[in-house]
């Protein structure tokens, strides 16, 4: 990576994060996508509008990597099948009647050899992920090696390296003020054990199956269509949220344009509103996705920072402060609200459930199946007119 880039890199962290030191796979991911030069096609319409083109080439970019994570996910169970069957050895033709000291040579054969694989295995698909995730910019046509990108780049590496975003308050904004903790720990535990859970009840089914004797040989083995599966619904899962990643800081710029097209100098009301909008929207998801990020970097850098004194992480004042503006405002923080439920491709239930009481309270009738079908035109990186995402601040007016 160039010296500019580098540097780039650390400036946009502290300015992304300021007082967060990002984990060591976060830097090295980063600097691995911002290495170099990837030649970017040159193009004319915006990075996340998807042209017939780059929609080929993301097809193709996205079967080769889904290919290549199912046959790592083949290559590793055949190799610790074969060493699971050599460690039987070590357990004599009765293994029901092995002494503790067979079985201590059995783990130590057959479970150094499963993590060494394992490790390999999770090595190259780290790997290949972020090689893939730096051409699927490239292809968008998002030139991730300028500085101005570092924070896409660094957004991107998690998405590769299936890391979390940061659950710490980052721009005056706690993505975890009402969520249960006892859910999120459950939901990761839940992640944690899928694939083990999955093999188990799988060898379960092979052995009620064929019969314990007559499976001993197929056991070390039945993990093959496991891990080709999981690989590839993770391969594909981590390189669709890359997509939203590396569109989300384009559109996010378009939406604000679109939203203010008729309010070019707002009042500080409703810039304050706003800032509780974004903030509101982040809290809901319980996530500060990237794209939430960037669109709160843009809306501050256009227009201001919130007042040092204003809550902008809890809903309820947002909701208050809705109906005290003028009929334009509202319609102008509806579509700004709208534009945060969009950009992170999905609208959970606590975020439905936000879009709707504040059309009410704004005094617009529901229209969260619009909204809807603009998230699917964002992440399908279908162009979105300007007056769709300002038909989200109309609606039925009662008020």
């Amino acid at each position: 990576m160039t010296t500019a880039g580098s540097d780039a890199f650390v400036e946009m962290t502290e300015e992304v994060e300021p007082g967060r030191e990002p984990l060591l796979l976060e830097r090295v991911g980063a600097r691995i996508l911002l290495r170099g030069r990837v030649r970017v096609p040159e193009q004319e319409d915006p990075i996340h509008v998807l042209n017939p083109e780059e929609r080929r080439g993301l097809r193709r970019l996205v079967r080769g990597a889904v290919l290549r994570a199912s046959l790592a996910g083949v290559a590793n169970a055949v190799v610790t099948g074969l060493g699971e069957l050599y460690a039987l050895r070590l357990l004599g033709h009765r293994p029901e009647h092995a002494t503790l000291e067979q079985w201590a040579r059995y783990w130590g054969v057959f479970g150094v050899l499963a993590v060494l694989f394992a490790i390999a295995e999770i090595a190259y698909l780290y790997w290949d992920a972020l090689r893939a995730v730096r051409k699927m910019s490239a292809v968008a046509g998002l030139e991730l090696g300028s500085g101005e990108n570092a924070d896409v780049a660094l957004a991107l590496a998690r998405a590769a390296l299936e890391l979390p975003n940061s659950p710490e308050a980052t721009l005056g904004v706690d993505p975890r003020r009402e969520a249960s903790r006892f859910a999120l720990g459950t939901a990761s535990l839940v992640y944690k054990l899928k694939i083990s859970v999955t093999n188990f009840l799988f060898r379960a089914l092979v052995t009620r199956a064929l019969g314990r004797m007559a499976a001993r040989g197929y056991l070390a083995f039945t993990a093959i269509p496991i891990n080709a599966a999981w690989n590839a619904l993770v391969c594909w899962s981590v390189l669709r949220e890359a997509r939203i990643r590396v569109m989300g800081k384009s559109a996010a710029l378009e939406m604000l344009d679109a939203a203010f097209l008729d309010e070019p100098e707002p009042s500080r009301d409703l810039v304050n509103t706003i800032h509780q909008a974004l903030g509101s929207a982040v809290v809901r998801t319980s996530d500060l996705h990237p794209n939430h990020a960037a669109l709160i970097r843009a809306f501050r850098a256009r227009f201001g920072m919130p007042a040092p004194d204003l809550p902008i992480d809890r809903p309820e004042r947002f909701l208050e402060a809705l109906p005290r503006l003028s009929r334009q405002e509202r319609r102008v923080a509806l579509r700004v609200l709208s534009a945060a439920a969009i950009l992170d491709g999905k609208v959970v239930r606590a975020e439905r459930e936000l879009l709707v009481e504040a059309e009410r309270v704004a005094g617009v009738g529901s229209g969260l199946a619009h909204v809807e079908k603009l998230r699917r035109a964002f992440v399908a990186g279908d162009p979105i007119p300007w007056e769709d995402l300002r038909h989200t601040g109309h609606g039925n007016e009662s008020g």
